[in-house]
Order: structure tokens, then C-alpha cells, then sequence
């Protein structure tokens, strides 16, 4: 008997602790900054019949927020449980972030891949999601003396580049300062025209930037010249090292 009551309590505690590990906090919508953020997904998520409709629908980014440059969605396949979906789309998550390499150049802080939506509930509290697109972000250029140096950070734009006419960034190095502001103006499709001052006006750039998909990850490059005429690069969505193997050579 008192066997029975022991095992029956542990089930209550361990379905307490199941309940509040996936304790909603209120429902995703349709136009949430992080949608917005990741057009395909949202199309996968609530429009296309045979994954809007699916039983179990799940999403994972990495956070913190400022982390949350990619993602990984994952749909109910057949007899999947809740928790299985949950777990492909970490263990997904985590795949692509591990693949991209290293970020401690670009952030002080651990970036690690968390589920934060199953069946329209978020699972973290709506202030620590990301209300703006975040991601790594290098800058390489040539001083006066054809040497090449690197900035390398966190950028953050409150606006989708490519279908807002006119994007703001602020560019952040590791330690949290922020070193430089810019904008970028659409022209077409995945492309347009960026500007760009750090350290208080004492360097800055302008040029083109182009949009690429998924080689390796989502990310811009804009490419143009600094004041005094040295070319100037700037990659957006690559971790400091994939910047600079694919990009570095200004």
C-alpha cells in the first residue's frame, strides 16, 4: 500500500513538472516579429495545408534572443508524439548552429538552441522573444595602409530587408557597446543600397548589398567603399570565422 501511494506521488510530481516545464505563455499569431522574421517558416506554419493542419507543429531558435539568426520548424510525421516533434526540431536546431561554427567572436553570451513554440503556445515569456531580426554580424575593410581589419558583433534592424523600402541597424561588438548605425534602402527583390558610420563618424561606408539564401545560412553581404575610398564588406547572418573563410578577403 504504501508502495502504491510513493510510485502514484511521484507520478503527480513528475506530471507537475511536466506541466510547468510547458506552461504557455500566451499564443503565437500569425504576424509576430518572429514570423515576420522567418518568412519561410511562417508560409510552412500557417499556410500550406498539409503542415498548418498537422497535429503537433513546433519551432526552436537559439537564444537568447539576440541569437536568433536561424531556425528549425518541426510537423507531426505519422504516429509522432508532441515530444518527439519537440526534439527534432532542438535537435535540428542545434545541427544547423553547430555547422555554422564558432560565435564566441561575435557574442559574450552562450547561444543555445531552446523550443519556443508547440501548437501555437509560446514556451518562453513574450520578452525574451525576438521583437526585432537579430544576427552575427563582420565588417572587414583596408585602412590607409591596405591592411585588412575586422569588426565583428551583433546587428539588430527592426525591419525586414528586402521588403520594407528603408531598413535602420545598429551594429553591437561583443562586449554589448554599441559602434555603429546604418541603413539600408531596397531596390528590388534581395538587393539595394547601404550606408553605414561607426565610432562616432571616424569610419564609415556605403555601396550595394545583395540577400543570400541558404548558402550556408540566410545571410546579406553588402559590399561598397569606405570615405577615403578603401573597399569595405559587411556580412549579416554568419558566425565571425564563416565571415571571413568566404568573405575575409575584402
Amino acid at each position: 500500500m504504501i508502495r502504491t501511494l510513493f510510485l502514484a506521488l511521484i507520478g503527480i510530481v513528475c506530471l507537475g513538472v511536466t506541466a510547468e516545464a510547458q506552461q504557455s505563455y500566451g499564443k503565437a499569431q500569425r504576424r509576430d516579429p518572429l514570423f515576420l522574421r522567418f518568412p519561410e517558416m511562417a508560409d510552412r506554419y500557417w499556410e500550406r495545408s498539409e503542415t498548418s493542419t498537422a497535429s503537433n507543429r513546433v519551432v526552436a531558435i537559439p537564444m537568447p534572443k539576440q541569437c536568433a539568426f536561424l531556425y528549425a520548424d518541426s510537423y507531426t510525421r505519422g504516429q509522432m508524439s508532441p515530444k518527439e516533434v519537440q526534439d527534432t526540431a532542438l535537435s535540428a536546431c542545434n545541427r544547423r548552429l553547430t555547422e555554422l561554427g564558432p560565435l564566441g567572436e561575435n557574442y559574450s553570451v552562450d547561444c543555445r538552441c531552446q523550443v519556443v513554440i508547440t501548437n501555437d503556445n509560446y514556451l518562453v515569456p513574450r520578452d525574451m522573444l525576438p521583437d526585432d531580426a537579430y544576427g552575427p554580424v563582420s565588417i572587414f575593410y583596408r585602412d590607409d595602409r591596405g591592411n585588412i581589419a575586422r569588426l565583428n558583433g551583433v546587428v539588430r534592424y527592426g525591419a525586414l530587408i528586402g521588403r520594407d523600402r528603408s531598413v535602420t541597424f545598429t551594429v553591437d561588438n561583443p562586449r554589448g557597446e554599441r559602434v555603429c548605425d546604418g541603413t539600408m534602402t531596397n531596390e528590388g527583390p534581395a538587393s539595394g543600397q547601404f550606408s553605414l558610420s561607426c565610432f562616432g563618424g571616424k569610419f564609415g561606408g556605403r555601396g550595394s548589398y545583395e540577400s543570400k539564401t541558404g548558402a550556408p545560412n540566410d545571410h546579406v553581404i553588402a559590399r561598397g567603399q569606405t570615405g577615403r575610398g578603401q573597399p569595405v564588406v559587411m556580412v549579416i547572418g554568419l558566425p565571425a570565422q564563416l565571415a571571413a573563410n568566404t568573405y575575409g578577403g575584402v
